[in-house]
């Protein structure tokens, strides 16, 4: 079976990686003409680390990152807002969540499928027509014929448009600026800690991303930063939170600033033998930090569903989005929640008051259901 996708990036690239694994072959369309270390950090929580580790990848991921053994949402003074155990952020094996620059990690799964000769750079998809049980895509100098097309092609996706598929966003009115600080050690006492602060209408998030580097976030309402901020700007807003917080927006030279948005509900993720993937099929708000986590879910799901191959392809395609829908809903859905009351005084006072009152083990119950991911034979 010859199996096209487009979009080389985290969930392309991954499932490129995961197909492989289950003895299928595929090729990566990917645009851009380098693949270039761009964007900020990421958090792979234990559902992506799981699929990475069947992958063989974790350990050079690790090594490329920074495992944290605590994560929790506290005041601007980094206090927390509720004390909690390690194993309530960390799966049933003992999995943790690994801080890794995006760039990084792109560059360890596209150097795997490079290995594998899997990769065209410089091919920009135009256009795909399905005729029978093939699908021809068009590139601008060339046309390809596959058995199956998947888009994998972000939240923008070309694919999704191509299909006919309603593309509506939610756009939150929140700026999100990311960024790293360079030669930069966090304190002993955080080195190996995720934090995300809380203060009125914004927010920030950092930890350790290597040796040198600290990765952030910072959210803020656009109704208290109408213009887009600078460096000067956001350590003026975050001058009232701990000092390692300015600290580390000083220590940055440049900032990823964007205005939240995910993708409202599609009805469908396929159509014949094209499939959507990863933000092109759900994309959400970073606010549980399972994005890229989501998008790697469904490479391994896919995979493993195309390797059973049981049925026709459009049966396989309905059973993979069967087994995806639940869990993509409740992100989506829980993430764009959890987004606006945190920028709201009486939601953030609700969302304080149930952290507070929350027994560690319905919150460990809740997070190892979020983590977790079906054995396939």
């Amino acid at each position: 079976m010859n199996i096209s996708i487009i979009g080389g990036g985290i969930t392309g690239l991954t499932t490129a990686l995961a197909l492989d694994k289950v003895g299928m072959s595929s090729t990566v369309y990917e645009q851009a003409p380098d693949l270039n270390e761009i964007g900020a950090g990421l958090w792979l929580q234990p559902n992506a680390v799981k699929i990475l580790q069947w992958l063989g990848l974790e350990d050079e991921i690790i090594k490329e990152g920074c495992v944290l053994n605590k994560m929790e949402i506290t005041y601007p003074d980094l206090t927390p807002i509720r004390k909690i155990n390690q194993t309530v952020v960390s799966d049933d094996d003992g999995n943790q969540t690994i801080a890794i620059h995006r760039g990084r990690l792109q560059s360890i799964l596209y150097n795997h499928c490079n290995q594998l000769g899997i990769v065209k750079l410089g091919m920009p998809y135009l256009k795909h027509e399905v005729s029978g049980s093939k699908v021809r895509i068009q590139f601008p100098d060339v046309s390809v014929t596959s058995d199956l097309l998947l888009g994998a092609d972000g939240i923008h996706s070309k694919v999704r448009k191509a299909m006919g598929l309603t593309s509506d966003y939610r756009y939150s009115k929140q700026i999100c600026c990311r960024g790293i600080a360079n030669n930069m050690q966090l304190p002993s006492h955080l080195k190996y800690e995720g934090k995300e602060a809380w203060g009125r209408k914004l927010r920030f998030g950092f930890s350790q991303l290597s040796d040198s580097k600290v990765y952030f976030f910072a959210v803020i309402n656009q109704e208290i930063c109408p213009e887009v901020p600078t460096i000067e700007t956001l350590s003026r807003m975050y001058r009232q939170f701990d000092p390692v917080v300015t600290e580390i927006i000083n220590a940055t030279e440049s900032l990823h600033t964007t205005e939240l948005a995910d993708l409202k509900r599609l009805n469908v993720w396929h159509s014949g033998n094209v499939c959507l993937l990863g933000d092109a099929a759900h994309a959400t708000t970073p606010n549980m930090g399972q994005g890229a986590c989501q998008g790697i879910e469904d490479a391994y799901y896919l995979s493993n569903i195309l390797k059973n191959g049981l049925g026709s392809i459009p049966d396989i395609f309905e059973r993979f989005e069967k087994k995806r829908r639940k869990k993509v809903d409740y992100v989506v859905n829980n993430s764009w929640r959890f987004g606006k009351m945190a920028h709201s005084s009486t939601g953030q006072m609700l969302l304080k008051g149930v952290m507070k009152l929350t027994p560690e083990s319905v919150m460990s119950k809740q997070m190892n259901e979020l983590y977790e991911i079906e054995e396939f034979q």
